[in-house]
């Protein structure tokens, strides 16, 4: 069994054959042993387990058990973390398999966190070798369950005895495009009034970021997120305790461009005496009126 790399840009690429998931299946008498395989490098940014608890290399990954035959399928269970800090997309293929005899019956699958992709059969040399059989997205941290799956479909005749193929099951994890790193800044007025609004701008950079921001009071969440226009989020607010109040302003992060938080903006208010009648502005509590967004509420 080798290791295959193509080209870097190619269409589906093969990194790592797979170690101890890799299977021959000796035929006999309608019986399939499956033989343990060497383990082969796999990709450095994964770790794998048998029993999602103890980690390391390929050579944790259990080896195909058992005897296969017609209408039956082997198993093998393992997981796979993702360690690094950023996301990326776990990828399970056949790789460069062979078998001895053309018309051999079998086939395999492979299901992950559950979910099986499509089967493909092996018969009559109909897959390609790189051909997708089922992938996930795994998060910073994030651990998928892998099954290996190979089959041999309950009309396997004579043709199937005394044979053997190996699907060389292939991974790839490839990267989510690094994210780019934010800056927030606030601006607003040094001093307020109680019974006044005043404006409170949060421009993000890089221009191009999407996603809300979230205006904060000494850390107490003010109203809700407010959208992004150009990198610019803008809120009308009052504040009705007396005081210095400490704004921020949390870019809360979208796809592709990392949360920031702006330095705080110190905000002293003062307070006017309300006329009898005249009612006050503001919460019913008296500590924070608001006004909503420019852009949302």
């Amino acid at each position: 069994m080798t290791t295959t790399i193509s080209a870097p840009g190619g269409l589906k690429r093969l990194t790592t054959a797979f170690g101890g998931a890799i299977l021959a299946l000796f035929l006999a008498a309608f019986g399939a042993l499956v033989m343990p395989a060497a383990a082969h490098a796999d990709p450095t940014a994964l770790q794998y387990s048998a029993d999602n608890s103890t980690w390391g290399d390929m050579s944790l990954i259990p080896d195909f058990q058992g005897e296969l035959i017609p209408g039956g399928e082997l198993t093998t269970t393992f997981y796979a973390k993702n360690p690094t800090s950023q996301g990326g997309t776990l990828q399970v293929y056949l790789g460069n398999w062979t078998k001895t005899a053309p018309d051999m019956q079998a086939y395999v699958r492979v299901e992950v966190n559950d979910a099986s992709g499509a089967i493909v059969d092996l018969t009559n040399n109909l897959a390609a070798p790189g051909t997708e059989l089922q992938s996930t997205h795994l998060g910073a941290g994030q651990t998928a369950k892998v099954m290996l799956v190979v089959g041999m479909p309950a009309e396997a005749g004579n043709e199937s005895q005394n044979q053997s193929v190996n699907p060389d099951f292939a991974l790839d994890f490839e990267q989510d495009a690094a994210a780019v790193a934010t800056t927030t800044t606030l601006t607003g007025p040094a001093t307020a009034n109680s019974t006044t609004a005043f404006e409170l701008t949060a421009t993000v950079a890089p221009a191009g970021a999407t996603g809300t921001v979230q205006f904060k009071d000494n850390g107490a969440i003010i109203g809700n997120p407010v959208p992004l226009t150009n990198g610019v989020a803008k809120r009308t607010q009052i504040l009705t305790t007396a005081g210095a109040h400490s704004i921020t302003a949390v870019y809360n992060g979208a796809d592709g461009f990392i949360a920031s938080t702006s330095e705080a903006l110190t905000v002293t208010v003062t307070t006017t005496p309300v006329e009898p009648g005249t009612g006050s502005a503001g919460s019913s509590s008296g500590s924070l009126g608001d006004l909503g967004s420019i852009f949302g509420s």
